[in-house]
């Protein structure tokens, strides 16, 4: 009777141990270290959903080139959809187009006025440009063709580095039209601000 009765205490002791022990390892975790993790989960969801935006860019004539048009630009992540209309370009010829920017301190990229004529030949240059729009951040090729009436019709994705992200803070430049008789494909004719449609899907 008595090694019954040591049995069966031994039997009740036992999972009393465990479950003694399973409280401390759950009593270990701070409540303010849940918190803070359940922070940290819902600011990585905060800032995915932040990565999708919608711009729109109105594209405006440079060097008296009557090229006018519009872009959206949607970005998913680290990728961009670009679709872009233009209208009054040199016909059947191709036109570059780039994302203009500067990465260095969040400086915005503007549309360079006339003034930035330098040299006093009447035309704003690539390089002369330079200074107000920047470097090319983002490539928009396979540059498209204009047709027979000085139309393009674009639309492409790309894969972007997180410093060209800050859409906002740049423009897009479109390039190419005659001079003196002769097709430069370098010259700006046409620039617009980059602006935030939404803030967020």
């Amino acid at each position: 009777m008595k090694n019954f009765i040591q049995k069966t205490i031994g039997f009740v002791v036992a999972p009393a141990l465990l479950l003694s022990f399973s409280a401390c390892d759950q009593s270990d975790v701070s409540p303010e270290a849940n918190l803070s993790t359940q922070n940290a989960d819902a600011a990585h969801q905060t800032n995915s959903m932040n990565l999708n935006k919608t711009y729109t860019v109105e594209l405006m004539e440079l060097n008296g080139s009557g090229v006018h048009g519009m872009a959206h630009i949607e970005l998913m992540g680290n990728e961009i959809e670009v679709s872009l209309e233009a209208a009054g370009l040199t016909p059947e010829m191709e036109h570059m187009q780039h994302i203009h920017g500067f990465i260095e301190n969040n400086r915005n990229a503007v549309c360079p006025p006339m003034s930035a004529d330098t040299n006093g030949d009447g035309l704003i240059s690539l390089a002369e440009g330079v200074p107000f729009y920047g470097p090319v951040l983002v490539a928009l090729d396979p540059y498209p063709t204009a047709d027979a009436t000085g139309m393009v019709d674009f639309m492409n994705q790309y894969t972007i580095a997180r410093a060209a992200r800050s859409l906002q803070n740049n423009v897009i430049v479109m390039h190419g039209m005659y001079v003196d008789g002769v097709y430069d494909p370098t010259i700006p004719v046409a620039c617009g601000q980059i602006k935030v449609a939404n803030q967020g899907k």
